[in-house]
């Protein structure tokens, strides 16, 4: 079930926000269903947690909407003003939550690779223009 479930960036950033209990009147899992969550607050949806978001989620709520439809995700009827996303692989587990924190390390890890490495090649560059200049002087 869960192996279907990519880790990527998208699922790893909306499993954070909606596990987040401060964001609860805004978004949160849905109490009906483990497999899927409530947008509450569209309004505050937009102006409270889409910007902090790194445009990975969306830049507006259209955008958001058609995103979490890219990814598998399905709308659930609900009241004005509300409205409910399903995933048969997306849940509030604790399976799930091991899984979104480990593809979160992993992802954290491989980060801090690349930065050690972009500043290797940046020293190296650096070093380069004075050996340069010195074997041209002889």
């Amino acid at each position: 079930m869960i192996s279907k479930l990519s880790t990527s960036s998208f699922y790893i950033q909306l499993y954070q926000i909606i596990e987040d209990r401060s964001s609860d009147q805004i978004i949160s899992w849905s109490k009906s269903n483990n497999n899927s969550f409530v947008v509450w607050d569209l309004k505050k949806l937009r102006s409270n947690i889409l910007p902090k978001s790194s445009s990975v989620l969306g830049k507006n709520v259209t955008e958001f909407i058609a995103k979490l439809r890219s990814h598998g995700f399905t709308t659930v009827g609900k009241g004005p003003g509300e409205l409910e996303f399903s995933h048969d692989d997306f849940s509030r587990s604790p399976v799930m939550k091991k899984m979104m924190a480990k593809a979160l390390s992993e992802r954290i890890e491989k980060f801090d690779a690349q930065i050690k490495a972009m500043k290797c090649r940046l020293k190296a560059k650096r070093k380069l223009p004075s050996k340069l200049r010195l074997s041209f002087k002889t």
